[in-house]
């Protein structure tokens, strides 16, 4: 689990869904919660850097991404979900500005999230308004976008939960593009 979240971490960085020290991602192993620690690079993560929190409380959370209530209550709200990954995601970040749902208009992105909704919360990094929120439609849409802050989605492991992260930022660039070239094309 800790090689995946290394890996993760690092393509997660490598696309550019985040910058040198944003986004967090985790994992679920039975009543506990394997996540990045609060201030580490996701591109550059080491063991270190990965804390075990609990599930059910948060009395270990200290050292934790401030992200750990929203991980944590994904996973409580549906027990099939495995992982979270989540990004500070630009183009899904822009478009989330102005919209409050995103609708991939590329074949790929509407294969795998017809709809992308968008969450608006006064308070976001770690609120309790976020994590009151998001769970339920993490359960129905497998991500969404919290405006003018990133992205979060969830998957039966890692590998997935960050599939969707990098689709959330793609079709997000291909809809914000698409736009400008039809603006600038008249």
């Amino acid at each position: 689990m800790i090689k995946d979240m290394i890996l993760f971490g690092k393509i997660l960085y490598e696309q550019g869904l985040n910058h040198s020290h944003s986004g967090n991602i985790s994992i679920r192993d039975g009543n506990e919660i394997l996540i990045k620690r609060h201030g580490a690079m996701l591109g550059y993560l080491t063991k270190k850097d990965i804390v075990r929190i609990n599930l059910n409380n948060d009395k270990k959370d200290k050292l934790a991404s401030l992200e750990a209530k929203v991980h944590r209550a994904i996973y409580l709200k549906n027990s099939e979900i495995k992982a979270v990954a989540h990004g500070h995601t630009i183009y899904a970040t822009v478009l989330s500005l102005h919209n409050k749902v995103i609708k991939p208009i590329d074949s790929e992105g509407r294969l795998y999230l017809p709809q992308i909704p968008v969450l608006d919360c006064k308070e976001t990094i770690g609120s309790n308004e976020v994590a009151k929120k998001i769970p339920e439609l993490i359960s129905k849409y497998k991500c969404a976008i919290i405006k003018g802050h990133g992205a979060f989605a969830a998957g039966k492991n890692l590998e997935q939960a960050s599939m969707y992260l990098s689709v959330i930022e793609n079709a997000s660039k291909i809809l914000y593009l698409s736009k400008v070239y039809k603006q600038f094309s008249r």
